[in-house]
Protein backbone atom coordinates (compact mmCIF):
# COMPACT_ATOMS: atom_id res chain seq x y z
CA UNK A 1 0.00 0.00 0.00
CA UNK A 2 2.80 1.93 0.66
CA UNK A 3 4.31 2.88 -2.85
CA UNK A 4 0.51 2.46 -4.19
CA UNK A 5 -0.19 5.45 -2.22
CA UNK A 6 3.50 7.02 -3.16
CA UNK A 7 2.46 6.50 -6.71
CA UNK A 8 -0.98 6.93 -6.81
CA UNK A 9 -1.20 10.64 -4.96
CA UNK A 10 -1.28 12.35 -8.28
CA UNK A 11 -4.06 10.68 -9.65
CA UNK A 12 -7.58 12.28 -8.41
CA UNK A 13 -8.45 9.42 -5.74
CA UNK A 14 -5.55 7.23 -4.57
CA UNK A 15 -7.33 4.21 -3.02
CA UNK A 16 -6.35 4.84 0.53
CA UNK A 17 -8.14 8.58 0.24
CA UNK A 18 -10.99 6.54 -1.99
CA UNK A 19 -11.49 4.41 1.66
CA UNK A 20 -11.11 7.04 3.61
CA UNK A 21 -13.81 9.12 2.15
CA UNK A 22 -16.20 6.27 1.36
CA UNK A 23 -15.73 4.21 5.14
CA UNK A 24 -14.39 6.79 7.81
CA UNK A 25 -15.77 10.60 6.44
CA UNK A 26 -19.44 10.21 6.64
CA UNK A 27 -21.59 12.99 6.20
CA UNK A 28 -22.40 12.48 10.00
CA UNK A 29 -18.82 12.86 10.97
CA UNK A 30 -18.19 16.41 8.35
CA UNK A 31 -21.01 17.78 10.00
CA UNK A 32 -20.17 17.01 13.47
CA UNK A 33 -16.54 18.07 12.99
CA UNK A 34 -18.10 21.61 11.63
CA UNK A 35 -20.03 21.91 14.43
CA UNK A 36 -16.94 21.26 17.42
CA UNK A 37 -15.28 23.64 15.49
CA UNK A 38 -18.57 25.95 15.78
CA UNK A 39 -18.65 25.17 19.40
CA UNK A 40 -15.43 26.01 20.12
CA UNK A 41 -15.42 29.30 18.84
CA UNK A 42 -18.69 30.05 20.82
CA UNK A 43 -16.62 28.32 24.06
CA UNK A 44 -13.97 30.85 23.34
CA UNK A 45 -16.59 33.78 23.51
CA UNK A 46 -17.66 32.52 26.80
CA UNK A 47 -14.21 32.49 28.18
CA UNK A 48 -13.32 35.75 26.70
CA UNK A 49 -16.47 37.61 29.00
CA UNK A 50 -16.02 35.10 31.86
CA UNK A 51 -12.25 36.77 31.83
CA UNK A 52 -13.47 40.12 31.10
CA UNK A 53 -10.83 40.55 28.01
CA UNK A 54 -12.68 42.79 26.51
CA UNK A 55 -11.13 44.90 29.15
CA UNK A 56 -7.98 43.43 29.46
CA UNK A 57 -7.20 44.08 26.23
CA UNK A 58 -8.20 47.58 26.43
CA UNK A 59 -4.75 48.36 24.41
CA UNK A 60 -2.38 45.41 22.39
CA UNK A 61 -0.94 43.23 25.18
CA UNK A 62 0.85 39.83 24.88
CA UNK A 63 -0.76 36.57 26.08
CA UNK A 64 2.16 36.98 28.33
CA UNK A 65 1.04 39.55 29.75
CA UNK A 66 -2.52 38.83 29.64
CA UNK A 67 -1.74 35.78 31.96
CA UNK A 68 0.14 37.62 34.68
CA UNK A 69 -2.82 40.16 35.02
CA UNK A 70 -5.56 37.20 35.38
CA UNK A 71 -2.79 35.56 37.55
CA UNK A 72 -2.77 32.54 36.04
CA UNK A 73 0.23 29.94 36.39
CA UNK A 74 3.15 29.79 34.95
CA UNK A 75 2.90 28.39 31.06
CA UNK A 76 -0.38 29.15 31.04
CA UNK A 77 0.42 31.95 28.34
CA UNK A 78 0.77 29.41 25.61
CA UNK A 79 -2.77 28.46 26.29
CA UNK A 80 -3.93 31.95 26.19
CA UNK A 81 -2.28 32.90 23.07
CA UNK A 82 -3.54 30.06 21.67
CA UNK A 83 -7.46 30.93 22.53
CA UNK A 84 -6.51 34.62 21.20
CA UNK A 85 -5.22 33.61 17.92
CA UNK A 86 -7.74 31.98 17.45
CA UNK A 87 -10.54 34.70 18.71
CA UNK A 88 -8.10 37.53 16.00
CA UNK A 89 -8.90 34.74 12.96
CA UNK A 90 -11.96 33.24 13.86
CA UNK A 91 -14.28 36.38 14.98
CA UNK A 92 -14.31 39.95 15.38
CA UNK A 93 -13.97 40.31 18.89
CA UNK A 94 -10.21 39.88 18.83
CA UNK A 95 -7.55 41.95 16.69
CA UNK A 96 -3.74 40.63 16.11
CA UNK A 97 -1.29 43.77 16.05
CA UNK A 98 1.54 42.28 15.13
CA UNK A 99 4.61 44.84 16.23
CA UNK A 100 8.35 45.20 15.09
CA UNK A 101 9.87 43.27 18.00
CA UNK A 102 8.08 40.20 16.84
CA UNK A 103 6.30 39.86 19.33
CA UNK A 104 2.15 39.03 18.75
CA UNK A 105 -0.37 41.61 20.56
CA UNK A 106 -3.74 41.10 21.10
CA UNK A 107 -6.76 44.19 21.52
CA UNK A 108 -9.87 43.91 21.81
CA UNK A 109 -12.53 45.31 19.01
CA UNK A 110 -15.47 45.14 21.14
CA UNK A 111 -18.02 42.69 23.54
CA UNK A 112 -18.13 39.36 22.53
CA UNK A 113 -21.99 37.74 22.37
CA UNK A 114 -23.15 36.08 24.86
CA UNK A 115 -22.96 32.85 23.18
CA UNK A 116 -25.82 30.24 25.33
CA UNK A 117 -28.55 30.50 22.77
CA UNK A 118 -26.39 28.92 19.94
CA UNK A 119 -24.15 26.85 22.20
CA UNK A 120 -27.66 24.86 22.76
CA UNK A 121 -28.80 24.48 19.17
CA UNK A 122 -25.13 23.48 18.23
CA UNK A 123 -25.16 21.10 21.13
CA UNK A 124 -29.09 19.62 20.09
CA UNK A 125 -27.49 19.12 16.54
CA UNK A 126 -24.72 17.46 17.63
CA UNK A 127 -27.35 15.03 19.38
CA UNK A 128 -28.98 14.19 16.38
CA UNK A 129 -26.15 12.36 15.16
CA UNK A 130 -25.58 9.55 17.58
CA UNK A 131 -24.83 9.60 21.11
CA UNK A 132 -21.56 8.67 20.62
CA UNK A 133 -20.86 12.11 19.25
CA UNK A 134 -21.85 14.06 22.71
CA UNK A 135 -17.99 12.23 23.32
CA UNK A 136 -16.58 14.89 21.71
CA UNK A 137 -18.76 17.80 23.04
CA UNK A 138 -18.21 16.68 26.54
CA UNK A 139 -14.23 16.98 26.16
CA UNK A 140 -14.83 20.37 24.89
CA UNK A 141 -17.09 21.49 27.00
CA UNK A 142 -14.41 20.24 29.90
CA UNK A 143 -12.17 22.97 28.88
CA UNK A 144 -14.36 26.05 28.73
CA UNK A 145 -16.18 25.37 32.38
CA UNK A 146 -12.58 24.21 33.62
CA UNK A 147 -10.56 26.71 32.31
CA UNK A 148 -9.83 28.97 35.42
CA UNK A 149 -9.72 26.02 37.67
CA UNK A 150 -7.01 24.07 35.97
CA UNK A 151 -4.64 27.51 35.09
CA UNK A 152 -4.95 28.93 38.22
CA UNK A 153 -6.44 26.96 40.99
CA UNK A 154 -5.03 23.41 40.40
CA UNK A 155 -2.53 23.44 37.59
CA UNK A 156 -1.98 19.64 38.12
CA UNK A 157 -5.64 18.96 37.04
CA UNK A 158 -5.24 17.93 33.60
CA UNK A 159 -2.13 16.04 33.86
CA UNK A 160 -4.20 13.83 36.39
CA UNK A 161 -6.21 13.40 34.05
CA UNK A 162 -4.28 12.33 30.90
CA UNK A 163 -2.24 10.37 33.15
CA UNK A 164 -5.03 7.96 34.64
CA UNK A 165 -4.45 9.85 37.83
CA UNK A 166 -8.04 11.25 38.61
CA UNK A 167 -10.72 8.43 39.05
CA UNK A 168 -13.24 10.85 38.88
CA UNK A 169 -12.60 11.91 35.56
CA UNK A 170 -11.32 8.82 34.09
CA UNK A 171 -14.49 7.96 32.34
CA UNK A 172 -13.99 11.77 30.25
CA UNK A 173 -10.64 10.37 28.86
CA UNK A 174 -11.27 7.26 28.12
CA UNK A 175 -14.75 8.07 25.88
CA UNK A 176 -12.42 11.23 24.90
CA UNK A 177 -9.48 8.87 23.54
CA UNK A 178 -12.02 5.54 22.42
CA UNK A 179 -15.53 6.24 22.01
CA UNK A 180 -15.36 9.73 20.21
CA UNK A 181 -15.59 8.84 15.85
CA UNK A 182 -13.97 12.05 15.65
CA UNK A 183 -11.06 10.49 17.63
CA UNK A 184 -11.03 7.09 17.02
CA UNK A 185 -10.75 7.47 13.41
CA UNK A 186 -7.18 8.40 13.84
CA UNK A 187 -6.71 4.64 15.67
CA UNK A 188 -9.00 3.01 12.30
CA UNK A 189 -6.65 5.07 9.29
CA UNK A 190 -3.53 4.10 11.12
CA UNK A 191 -4.65 0.56 11.43
CA UNK A 192 -5.49 0.42 7.68
CA UNK A 193 -2.04 1.38 6.72
CA UNK A 194 -0.68 -1.43 8.91
CA UNK A 195 -2.59 -3.99 7.41
CA UNK A 196 -1.10 -3.34 3.77
CA UNK A 197 1.97 -1.64 4.71
CA UNK A 198 3.52 -3.94 7.42
CA UNK A 199 4.32 -7.20 6.19
CA UNK A 200 5.47 -9.00 9.55
CA UNK A 201 8.09 -8.82 12.56
CA UNK A 202 7.88 -6.85 15.58
CA UNK A 203 6.03 -3.86 16.53
CA UNK A 204 6.76 -1.30 18.93
CA UNK A 205 4.15 1.39 20.36
CA UNK A 206 4.88 4.43 21.88
CA UNK A 207 2.34 6.49 23.76
CA UNK A 208 -0.16 3.83 23.29
CA UNK A 209 -2.16 5.26 25.97
CA UNK A 210 -5.42 3.84 26.63
CA UNK A 211 -5.18 0.92 23.64
CA UNK A 212 -6.88 2.87 20.60
CA UNK A 213 -3.94 2.00 18.80
CA UNK A 214 -3.25 -1.88 19.73
CA UNK A 215 -7.17 -2.54 19.36
CA UNK A 216 -7.70 -1.17 16.11
CA UNK A 217 -4.57 -2.83 14.87
CA UNK A 218 -5.00 -6.24 16.32
CA UNK A 219 -9.12 -6.18 15.42
CA UNK A 220 -7.95 -4.62 11.62
CA UNK A 221 -5.30 -7.55 11.42
CA UNK A 222 -7.35 -10.29 12.47
CA UNK A 223 -10.24 -8.93 10.24
CA UNK A 224 -7.78 -9.63 7.58
CA UNK A 225 -6.42 -13.06 8.46
CA UNK A 226 -3.20 -11.70 9.19
CA UNK A 227 -2.48 -11.87 12.78
CA UNK A 228 0.07 -14.14 12.46
CA UNK A 229 2.44 -11.00 11.35
CA UNK A 230 2.68 -9.93 14.26
CA UNK A 231 5.90 -11.32 15.68
CA UNK A 232 5.85 -9.47 19.03
CA UNK A 233 4.05 -6.50 19.96
CA UNK A 234 5.88 -4.23 22.87
CA UNK A 235 3.61 -1.54 24.02
CA UNK A 236 4.66 1.21 26.28
CA UNK A 237 3.21 4.72 27.79
CA UNK A 238 4.63 6.83 30.64
CA UNK A 239 1.10 5.94 32.30
CA UNK A 240 1.44 3.05 34.70
CA UNK A 241 -2.45 2.75 34.82
CA UNK A 242 -2.71 3.24 31.00
CA UNK A 243 -0.53 0.11 31.12
CA UNK A 244 -1.68 -2.08 33.27
CA UNK A 245 -5.56 -1.58 32.15
CA UNK A 246 -4.72 -1.79 28.02
CA UNK A 247 -2.56 -5.21 29.09
CA UNK A 248 -5.34 -6.68 31.38
CA UNK A 249 -8.09 -5.69 28.00
CA UNK A 250 -5.75 -6.92 25.48
CA UNK A 251 -4.87 -10.47 26.81
CA UNK A 252 -8.45 -11.09 27.36
CA UNK A 253 -9.32 -10.85 23.98
CA UNK A 254 -5.87 -11.65 22.20
CA UNK A 255 -4.30 -14.31 24.68
CA UNK A 256 -2.32 -15.92 21.85
CA UNK A 257 -0.65 -12.40 20.90
CA UNK A 258 3.32 -12.10 21.67
CA UNK A 259 3.46 -8.96 24.00
CA UNK A 260 5.26 -7.03 26.63
CA UNK A 261 3.88 -4.51 28.28
CA UNK A 262 6.47 -1.44 29.58
CA UNK A 263 7.10 2.06 30.69
CA UNK A 264 8.63 4.39 28.29
CA UNK A 265 9.27 8.17 28.01
CA UNK A 266 9.80 9.45 24.21
CA UNK A 267 11.62 12.17 25.44
CA UNK A 268 14.74 10.12 26.66
CA UNK A 269 17.14 8.02 24.82
CA UNK A 270 15.29 4.49 23.99
CA UNK A 271 18.33 2.09 24.95
CA UNK A 272 18.57 3.58 28.50
CA UNK A 273 14.90 2.59 29.19
CA UNK A 274 16.05 -1.64 27.70
CA UNK A 275 14.47 -1.07 24.14
CA UNK A 276 17.32 -1.98 21.82
CA UNK A 277 18.89 -0.67 19.36
CA UNK A 278 17.79 -2.45 16.17
CA UNK A 279 15.26 -4.48 17.66
CA UNK A 280 11.74 -3.09 15.85
CA UNK A 281 10.31 -3.79 12.68
CA UNK A 282 7.47 -1.05 12.94
CA UNK A 283 7.55 1.99 15.42
CA UNK A 284 3.83 3.13 15.74
CA UNK A 285 1.67 5.75 17.33
CA UNK A 286 -1.64 7.06 17.65
CA UNK A 287 -1.32 10.77 18.80
CA UNK A 288 1.60 10.12 20.60
CA UNK A 289 4.74 11.45 18.56
CA UNK A 290 3.64 14.94 18.30
CA UNK A 291 4.26 15.59 22.43
CA UNK A 292 7.56 14.98 22.07
CA UNK A 293 9.90 17.77 23.70
CA UNK A 294 12.05 17.54 20.73
CA UNK A 295 10.53 16.03 17.91
CA UNK A 296 14.03 15.66 15.87
CA UNK A 297 15.70 13.86 18.59
CA UNK A 298 12.74 11.42 19.08
CA UNK A 299 12.65 10.06 15.57
CA UNK A 300 16.07 9.62 15.47
CA UNK A 301 15.71 7.33 18.23
CA UNK A 302 13.08 5.64 16.73
CA UNK A 303 15.51 5.54 13.53
CA UNK A 304 18.29 3.59 15.81
CA UNK A 305 15.75 1.27 17.12
CA UNK A 306 14.39 0.27 13.88
CA UNK A 307 15.69 -2.79 11.75
CA UNK A 308 16.94 -2.09 7.92
CA UNK A 309 14.35 -1.31 5.86
CA UNK A 310 12.05 -0.29 9.02
CA UNK A 311 8.83 2.04 9.12
CA UNK A 312 7.09 4.78 11.40
CA UNK A 313 3.78 4.93 10.94
CA UNK A 314 2.02 7.44 13.13
CA UNK A 315 -1.27 8.09 12.83
CA UNK A 316 -2.05 11.75 13.59
CA UNK A 317 -3.84 14.48 14.14
CA UNK A 318 -2.21 17.54 11.80
CA UNK A 319 -2.76 21.49 11.62
CA UNK A 320 -3.49 22.85 7.97
CA UNK A 321 -2.80 26.19 9.77
CA UNK A 322 0.41 25.90 11.74
CA UNK A 323 -0.99 28.12 14.48
CA UNK A 324 -4.39 27.58 14.65
CA UNK A 325 -6.08 25.79 18.25
CA UNK A 326 -8.13 22.37 17.52
CA UNK A 327 -11.01 22.38 19.69
CA UNK A 328 -9.74 19.02 21.48
CA UNK A 329 -6.81 21.88 22.80
CA UNK A 330 -9.26 23.82 24.65
CA UNK A 331 -9.08 20.78 27.19
CA UNK A 332 -5.62 19.77 26.00
CA UNK A 333 -4.20 23.05 26.45
CA UNK A 334 -4.68 22.87 30.27
CA UNK A 335 -2.17 20.10 31.11
CA UNK A 336 0.72 21.71 32.11
CA UNK A 337 2.40 18.74 30.12
CA UNK A 338 0.79 19.15 27.17
CA UNK A 339 1.69 22.70 26.81
CA UNK A 340 5.23 22.41 27.62
CA UNK A 341 6.24 18.93 26.44
CA UNK A 342 7.44 20.36 22.68
CA UNK A 343 10.64 22.88 22.18
CA UNK A 344 9.48 25.15 19.44
CA UNK A 345 11.32 25.87 16.06
CA UNK A 346 10.43 28.37 13.80
CA UNK A 347 11.49 26.23 10.86
CA UNK A 348 9.40 23.33 11.67
CA UNK A 349 7.55 23.55 15.11
CA UNK A 350 6.19 26.70 15.17
CA UNK A 351 4.28 25.98 18.34
CA UNK A 352 3.26 23.05 20.26
CA UNK A 353 1.71 20.01 19.90
CA UNK A 354 0.33 19.08 16.62
CA UNK A 355 2.14 19.55 13.30
CA UNK A 356 1.51 20.56 9.92
CA UNK A 357 2.50 18.07 6.75
CA UNK A 358 5.45 20.00 5.50
CA UNK A 359 6.55 20.27 9.35
CA UNK A 360 6.13 16.24 9.22
CA UNK A 361 8.03 15.68 6.31
CA UNK A 362 11.02 17.90 7.35
CA UNK A 363 11.46 16.77 10.74
CA UNK A 364 11.43 13.34 9.66
CA UNK A 365 14.01 14.24 6.90
CA UNK A 366 15.72 15.49 9.58
CA UNK A 367 16.19 12.27 11.44
CA UNK A 368 17.44 10.03 8.45
CA UNK A 369 14.31 8.77 7.20
CA UNK A 370 13.09 9.05 3.80
CA UNK A 371 10.04 7.54 1.36
CA UNK A 372 7.80 10.14 3.55
CA UNK A 373 3.85 9.73 2.62
CA UNK A 374 1.25 11.38 4.75
CA UNK A 375 -2.41 10.31 3.37
CA UNK A 376 -5.20 10.02 2.73
CA UNK A 377 -4.42 12.85 0.00
CA UNK A 378 -5.04 16.13 1.87
CA UNK A 379 -6.56 18.58 -0.93
CA UNK A 380 -8.74 15.75 -1.93
CA UNK A 381 -10.46 15.20 1.57
CA UNK A 382 -10.90 19.00 1.72
CA UNK A 383 -13.21 19.21 -1.17
CA UNK A 384 -16.14 17.52 0.54
CA UNK A 385 -14.16 17.81 4.11
CA UNK A 386 -13.58 21.20 5.12
CA UNK A 387 -12.51 20.46 8.49
CA UNK A 388 -10.64 17.23 8.22
CA UNK A 389 -7.78 16.59 10.28
CA UNK A 390 -6.51 13.44 10.51
CA UNK A 391 -3.91 11.87 8.54
CA UNK A 392 -1.23 9.12 8.85
CA UNK A 393 2.66 9.65 8.49
CA UNK A 394 4.62 7.06 7.26
CA UNK A 395 8.11 6.91 6.44
CA UNK A 396 11.18 4.24 6.26
CA UNK A 397 14.61 3.63 7.54
CA UNK A 398 16.77 3.18 4.08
Amino acid sequence: MFEAIKGLMGRRVDPFTEWCQQELFTSDMVKAAELLEKTCDLHLFSIYRMLDLENILNEPKTAREVTNELRLVDSADVTVEAVLWRLAHNSDVVELVENADGEDRYVSRGPAPDPSADLALKWAQLSTLGDEYLAARKFVDFGATHFVEALRDDPDLMDRVLSGREPRLAELWDQATNLDPLQDIHGKMGARVILHEFQGGDILEIGGGTGNGIRHVLDTLAEGNALDRVNHYLFTDISTAFVLNTRRAIRKAYPDIKSDWRYLDINKEFASQKIERESADLIYGVNAAHVAKDIVEMLKECHATLRSGGQVIFSERIRLDSRMMAPRELSLNLSIYHRTAAVRNADYRPVHCYLTPANWERVLDMAGFNDVVICPDLDTVGETFPHQYAAVVVAKKA
